[in-house]
């Protein structure tokens, strides 16, 4: 359970800078904070997750496969 709270309070801490620091828009008197849920985030982050860690399914190959691979 602490390695639970300890990844959810890291994911909500880089989720706050990154809001702050990318989205915000600086003003007069403090930034404007932007839309910008956390469930958006975390979408993207299971997006960005799915992407690096996704097997192939397939071999790119220049010519089709020998009759060896066929029964």
């Amino acid at each position: 359970r602490l390695l639970y709270v300890v990844v959810s309070l890291l994911l909500q801490n880089v989720w706050r800078y990154l809001h702050w620091e990318y989205v915000a828009t600086p003003r007069r008197g403090g930034r404007r904070l932007w839309k910008w849920s956390f469930k958006e985030f975390i979408t993207m982050i299971q997006r960005a997750a799915w992407t690096a860690l996704a097997t192939r399914r397939a071999v790119p190959a220049n010519r089709p496969p020998d009759d060896r691979f066929t029964r």
